[in-house]
């Protein structure tokens, strides 16, 4: 039985290695309408009437580059504080997929359903757990992963793992802070602090027209854009992991619809492990997101059952 305890604790933890790294068909428009456009309007000067009544000011469209027209998108978008979102990640061949609701008032926070049924780990997840999905919780203090079967015995009794964002940010090699923000404009500011950032037409999204922009960061722009309060220390490591991963560019494409709003998110790369990609879509933005942190008696700490799965090991 201790063997089976320990393999449980084991799976978890394998498992929340993924869910870190995881914590986003083409066609023309055809309805009546349009994508979000890249102009603002701009006053232009008139020359004086006649008559004592002066003539209205008129206003042209004026076209922006693809980064300043994002940066706009940003401040509408982040304004927004909450949305629907559906999660696809591709890695190892397999896919993850997930969807909820999250917000991003004060710090992520959010309520998924994750289902990682086709991974191998997946797939023992789910007898731990007595289903193919796993419910997860995002607060301000970290993610909360709802256990289930042999490993709620191993634990104690308890059935929610908690897993801070100081924890997540040792395995992935991020940072806590950048870990806390995952509001939809996050891949469009890395967009824009590389400069490289272009318009690749118009496509539809969920029914509905938007205007797709498309880019590609090579590994010291995607650490450049990691921002201000990362330390050199701090960038090296992110370096080092992405280059121990075999990654040396990202491509990052995100869709804008006529409301100026992020509605799909793309972020891609090629490992050694074969290709990864992280695909998010955002509807119903202002939509209520009502994740609260489960009782504490109910919940078991990360460090503590990484400590069992380590002793396991030793054993």
């Amino acid at each position: 039985m201790a063997g089976t305890r320990r393999t449980a604790v084991a799976v978890v933890v394998a498992a929340l290695a993924l869910t870190a790294t995881a914590c986003d068909n083409n066609a023309k428009s055809t309805g009546a309408a349009s994508a979000a456009p890249t102009t603002v309007a701009a006053a232009q000067p008139t020359s004086a009437a006649p008559s004592a009544t002066p003539e209205p000011t008129k206003e042209a469209p004026v076209k922006l580059t693809p980064a300043a027209y994002l940066k706009l998108v940003t401040e509408k978008t982040g304004a927004v504080k909450s949305a629907k979102v559906a999660e696809e990640i591709l890695t190892g061949g397999a896919t993850i997929t997930a969807t909820g609701t999250i917000g991003w008032s004060d710090g992520l926070q959010g309520d998924l359903s994750m289902d990682m049924s086709q991974l191998p780990v997946g797939q023992q997840m789910a007898k731990l757990t007595g289903s193919k999905t796993v419910p997860i919780r995002y607060l301000k203090d970290g993610m909360y992963l709802r256990l289930g079967g042999e490993v709620v015995e191993a634990v104690g009794g308890r059935h929610w793992l908690h897993y801070s964002y100081a924890d997540m940010a040792a395995m992935n090699g991020a940072t806590a802070d950048q870990l806390k923000q995952a509001d939809p404009v996050e891949g469009v500011r890395s967009l824009i602090a590389s400069g490289k950032v272009a318009e690749a037409g118009q496509e539809t999204v969920n029914g509905k027209p938007a205007t797709h922009y498309t880019g590609q960061l090579a590994v010291d722009e995607m650490t450049a854009a990691a921002g201000s309060g990362v330390t050199d220390e701090q960038l090296q490591a992110m370096k080092k992991k992405l280059k121990t991963a075999g990654i040396s560019s990202e491509q990052i494409d995100v869709w804008v619809d006529a409301d100026n709003l992020v509605v799909k998110r793309t972020e891609q790369a090629d490992t050694k492990a074969g290709p990864f990609k992280v695909t998010v879509t955002y509807s119903d933005y202002g939509t209520a997101v009502s994740a609260t942190a489960p009782d504490q008696a109910d919940v078991v700490e990360f460090a503590e059952i990484a400590k069992q799965a380590k002793g396991g090991a030793a054993g």
